[in-house]
């Protein structure tokens, strides 16, 4: 399966944040374990001391690292992390494929988005109405997949935002990714794409005809699709790695599928 490509960050302290961040992620450095010293990271990334300074700001204010005044920067256990923040998804994404990680994404989609919609069916506004219509528009164009994956995260992320629960769009950015990684796991061509707009587009009527009952039953259908889809994905990609070890199994080396950037 091709991997999408993923977009570097463009400042200088945000390349050292990414190394750092996956390799701290994919387990280079064990929990608990301290980070080379400011002087050795310095060296080897070729970088200012204020921009590994900063970096691991960042990578503690994410709770990978915790910076301790006499034995060093050391590694926090997973359990700590922020694992919705959208860089650890995407270090996560980027390294080995996780079952876990998808089963885990699939439980956060069931338990948040039926609400969402079933409220949103009760307090969505003309204006927010608007928006998921226009995100709704773009899916349904023939579109490049991209644009359609950025247009199915609009639509969902809308739905959040016309639930109108302040504490629920708290949660906006961090399941952002989460839903960036649904639909990009799933989407791969316009076939793709095209293939749950009737689940959308059932959605998006019961919301618009504020019938809480069936946005929450559409959304938990098309979650469970999106579901279905995926381990279709899943399926398809042991089957194709099971045959390439036939092959060649001294030689092959098989990924299982990976997103890159994070809805279905």
């Amino acid at each position: 399966m091709n991997r999408r490509p993923v977009h570097l960050p463009k400042r200088l302290h945000e390349h050292v944040v990414d190394e750092l961040g996956q390799r701290i992620v994919r387990g280079d450095y064990a929990t608990d374990e301290a980070l080379p010293i400011e002087d050795a990271l310095v060296a080897e990334l070729g970088v200012s001391r204020t921009v590994v300074r900063e970096a691991i700001k960042v990578l503690a204010q994410k709770n990978l690292i915790q910076v301790r005044t006499r034995t060093g920067t050391r590694v926090c256990p997973p359990g700590v992390w922020n694992q919705l923040d959208p860089d650890i998804l995407r270090w996560r994404f980027a390294g080995e494929f996780d079952p876990k990680l998808l089963a885990d994404v699939v439980d956060l989609r069931r338990i948040i988005e039926p609400a969402a919609a079933e409220l949103a069916a009760l307090r969505a506004t003309p204006a927010l109405l608007d928006k998921l219509k226009a995100a709704f528009a773009v899916m349904s164009d023939e579109t490049a997949v991209d644009a359609h994956i950025a247009a199915d995260v609009r639509f969902h992320l809308g739905i959040l935002e016309a639930a109108g629960n302040e504490l629920l769009l708290g949660l906006r950015h961090s399941i952002e990714g989460a839903l960036q990684f649904a639909i990009t796991f799933s989407t791969h061509t316009k076939d793709d794409g095209r293939s749950s707009l009737d689940l959308h587009g059932d959605v998006l009527r019961a919301i618009e005809r504020q019938q809480p009952a069936r946005a929450r039953s559409a959304m938990l259908a098309l979650v469970d699709s999106w579901a279905d889809d995926c381990q279709r994905i899943l399926r398809a990609e042991k089957a194709r790695a099971t045959r390439a070890r036939r092959i060649a199994p001294s030689t092959v080396r098989v990924h299982p599928p990976e997103p890159g950037r994070l809805v279905r």
